[in-house]
């Protein structure tokens, strides 16, 4: 019996996350399996907090330019405050929503595809583009929304067009391992 209990503890060790990253003052965090590095970033604006994302054996491995797989930010949105779930979910999953978020991003990129998913209860939504700048038609950026009460979640991945269905479920997992503020 204390052998089988012993099997059950080291296996639910081994099947917890490893690795997990979180901002005191907001309240983002990443928390992932130790195949990842997590890393604190530089937020660029208008992002308060960033976490850069990598694969520990740098497989895959970013994109060439690029320190990172994936990076996730977030922004606080003093207008969602006092926004439910239900609010906030109804109109992400809006028709409205998502085309205003489409013109926000037009003139930097041709849309590829886009779909929605769910994080913690709160709708998001995945943009896949190519940028419009000169020389990057072979890179497709991973864009996934989501919105809470506090702000906007941003978790942005890059790849070369070869390797996006490659590596898109490495994308999810990342986007799978955060907690947005709420």
């Amino acid at each position: 019996m204390r052998f089988a209990f012993s099997l059950v503890l080291v296996a639910a060790i081994l099947a917890a996350p490893a690795f997990a990253a979180e901002d005191a003052e907001t309240g983002l965090a990443v928390t992932l399996p130790d195949t990842f590095v997590v890393e604190a970033a530089d937020s660029p604006p208008p992002y308060n907090v960033t976490f850069g994302v990598k694969s520990a054996s740098d497989d895959p491995a970013p994109l060439t330019g690029e320190k990172y797989l994936c990076q996730v930010s977030f922004q606080s949105v003093p207008g969602n405050e006092g926004l439910t779930l239900e609010k906030i979910n109804e109109q992400i999953g809006s028709p409205g929503w998502i085309a205003m978020a489409k013109e926000g991003m037009a003139s930097i990129f041709d849309f590829v595809s886009d779909s929605s998913f769910e994080l913690h209860g709160y709708k998001g939504h995945e943009f896949i583009g190519k940028p419009k700048q000169k020389n990057a038609e072979h890179v497709r950026l991973v864009l996934s929304m989501v919105e809470t009460a506090r702000g906007r979640t941003a978790i942005s991945c890059v790849t070369d067009a070869d390797r996006l269905d490659a590596v898109l479920p490495t994308f999810h997992t990342i986007r799978d391992g955060v907690t947005p503020p709420v």
